[in-house]
């Protein structure tokens, strides 16, 4: 009411005689008036403006969450001793120290990850399926506090990388959003929505500032809705797509190979610099072409998004690329490709956790490191770390070739109202 009172120069307004004036209002005349608009097409929605105030006014959370889009509840099981999980994650523990249940846990969830089917899992452990399921989701979620601390402690994310992976439940699309922080690679943020349009990417947005992570240098594939993310942030197109659009572009507007052959290799050209002069050169003469070429709506385009695409040709700061977030969905969908969608959002969410909790201590083929590596070094020496790269070896190591009769016992399911 404030703001109200200040914007018509009041101070005589309340709620209650607001509520009062509008009871004497009679809704015929409104409605009468409402279905002419809307017959005429001159209807003017506010949506827009009421979910906008909505987000920019919400009082962020004294606590910030530990980030993600993390179940409320897990219907499945937990970790009956969670303090043993601190064994997995503690450096030089010999792995004689650690649990064997929690081991043989572990071990289930890697193959799990490497699409081992559950109901071979279960064969071979002798209970269902869906008691796998429980169990290697329920590691996870006890893991990933831990994992989502270390990532808010010690990622700036000043720059970061944003994009979506489509995913199926119950044969509808979903949205899941990651943003991953350019010098280290690792993801600070990912969120599963329904649509990945402006409110997406606003809620993508608060969560940041909520997680106080909140980008100077935005770097995406162009979709338009993440000019919403980060209000402010300084925007860099991908070059990559960039080039990529230059093909997605010339099939529709051209029918030969010819005509397309033509004028690809100049569109092409135009970012293949280190000078931003060359850049504004080769585009001005394209500009002069343009109308004989067929090219005027692309040229326009590019002309348009110029600021956003030159700001990084030339720059040892600014990547060329989206490359990091790129790969991380490469190791994603090699997680994903098996399963053929997900048959909740709940059940999603929580298998995307688990994706994440073995992608970051698993270690890359190229590089022999885990992403985690580069915020904790000492993550190599990490009994998970072992339990997730040299199974075979490590459960050796413990002169165990079966599972533990504890192993379930270290189980048990939540309690009732989850």
């Amino acid at each position: 009411m404030a703001r109200v009172n200040a914007q018509l120069g009041r101070d005589d307004l309340t709620a209650a005689n607001i509520e009062r004036a509008l009871e004497q209002i009679s809704c015929v005349p409104v409605l009468r008036t409402l279905r002419r608009q809307l017959a005429a097409g001159h209807v003017q929605y506010q949506e827009a403006w009421l979910l906008t105030e909505l987000l920019e006014n919400l009082p962020l959370p004294a606590t910030p969450p530990a980030g993600w889009g993390v179940p409320s509840r897990d219907r499945g099981m937990r970790l009956a001793d969670p303090t043993a999980l601190a064994a997995l994650v503690t450096p030089e523990l010999p792995l004689a120290q650690v649990p064997g249940s929690l081991c043989w846990l572990t071990f289930l969830m890697t193959l799990f990850y490497w699409h081992v089917p559950l109901s071979v899992l279960g064969r071979w452990c002798g209970v269902h399926k869906t008691t796998i399921l429980r169990w290697v989701l329920g590691l996870a979620l006890a893991l990933w506090p831990l994992i989502s601390r270390w990532l808010g402690e010690r990622v700036h994310a000043s720059m970061v990388q944003v994009d979506e992976k489509w995913l199926k439940i119950r044969g509808r699309w979903h949205y899941w959003f990651v943003v991953v922080d350019v010098p280290t690679e690792l993801p600070v943020l990912a969120a599963l929505l329904p649509s990945r349009g402006q409110w997406a990417c606003r809620w993508v947005g608060r969560h940041l500032r909520q997680l106080k992570k909140v980008p100077q240098v935005l770097i995406t594939d162009g979709l338009q809705a993440y000019a919403y993310l980060v209000p402010g942030a300084k925007h860099v197109l991908c070059r990559f797509h960039h080039q990529q659009g230059v093909t997605h572009w010339l099939k529709p507007h051209f029918a030969t190979e010819a005509e397309i052959n033509a004028r690809k290799p100049a569109m092409k050209r135009l970012f293949q610099t280190r000078d931003k002069r060359t850049v504004r050169r080769r585009l001005a003469r394209l500009r002069e072409r343009a109308a004989d070429l067929g090219m005027t709506p692309w040229v326009t385009a590019v002309e348009a998004k110029l600021p956003q695409l030159i700001c990084r040709v030339g720059s040892v700061r600014l990547p060329s690329t989206s490359n990091a977030v790129e790969r991380f969905f490469r190791a994603f969908q090699r997680f994903y490709r098996t399963r053929g969608g997900f048959h909740t959002v709940h059940s999603a969410k929580r298998e995307l956790l688990l994706f994440l909790v073995v992608y970051m201590f698993t270690q890359h083929a190229t590089t022999g490191q885990a992403p985690i590596e580069v915020i904790i070094p000492e993550a190599q020496r990490m009994p998970l770390y072992r339990l997730i790269n040299d199974p075979f070896r490590a459960l050796q190591e413990r002169a165990s070739v079966k599972p533990e009769a504890t192993m379930a016992d270290l189980l048990r399911p939540q309690a009732a109202g989850g």
